[in-house]
């Protein structure tokens, strides 16, 4: 019997250390036989070859996910040798377990303002587009996975008939990556000032899931209020996404 596990980094931290540390998670998925277990969570020193340890940690029957949110720190990660040529090396080590069968390892890159970064979707026509029901660009590739920007002309959710909803929409991956991998990115959404260039915009940062049509964005985006010139004009509408950074995963 054997559990399936997944290793999740977060670029900058969890929970009260946003932006300071990275955070380290090992979680369950679909166990079929849950079990306790010890575990070691490490990222390494390239330059001495050490592993810096999280120390045992023990994954209890009634829990999910482990962490150590302060595995490694921004601020000496390359003094210590952890980040070398904008790369790091990670690892989780499971006592009592069998060892990984070969190509199951994860290269996970970051690459920043990737090409194509910015995207801007066009709605010619604005008052043609049913305001109850989802609209969605055509769909566009950065990283090595389709995207689509998804709007709700009168809201989503908590936004109904109070916002314009925006969000970023995660489709198929365009090589062999298996559906399990998840891409994280920092993004901007936005709706463009066709006047003045002062552009409506709010930063999303996050995991989206390898499963197509998963999205991240803002129910809350735009009041329905500013929905007019500057950024309406003559029934003419302009939204983009601009990506800062984006992860692509490959198996080794």
């Amino acid at each position: 019997m054997y559990e399936n596990r997944k290793l999740t980094m977060l670029p900058y931290g969890l929970e009260g250390n946003v932006f300071h540390n990275v955070a380290l998670v090992l979680e369950r998925q679909f166990p079929s036989l849950i079990i306790q277990l010890t575990v070691e969570l490490f990222v390494v020193n390239q330059l001495s070859q050490i592993w810096h340890s999280s120390g045992n940690i023990v994954l209890p029957v009634d829990r999910n996910w482990v962490w150590d949110p302060n595995l490694m720190s921004h601020a000496n990660s390359e003094y210590l040798g952890q980040l070398v040529g904008d790369c790091c090396i990670f690892g989780v080590r499971l006592f009592g377990v069998e060892t990984a069968a070969s190509g199951t390892a994860e290269c996970f890159s970051v690459i920043e303002k990737p090409l194509n970064h910015k995207v801007t979707w066009m709605m010619n026509r604005f008052s043609s587009f049913e305001p109850d029901k989802a609209h969605h660009s055509n769909e566009f590739v950065v990283g090595n996975r389709k995207w689509r920007i998804q709007v709700h002309p009168r809201g989503f959710k908590e936004g109904k008939d109070k916002s314009f909803s925006v969000y970023l929409v995660g489709g198929e991956f365009i090589n062999n990556v298996p559906h399990v991998a998840n891409t994280y990115a920092m993004f901007k959404l936005r709706v463009l000032d066709q006047v003045n260039r002062n552009h409506f915009e709010s930063r999303v940062f996050g995991w989206l899931g390898g499963n197509s049509d998963v999205i991240q964005g803002y129910p809350e985006f735009m009041p329905l209020s500013k929905l007019g010139e500057p950024y309406l004009v003559n029934d003419k509408l302009y939204v983009g996404v601009e990506f800062e950074l984006i992860s692509v995963t490959n198996y080794c």
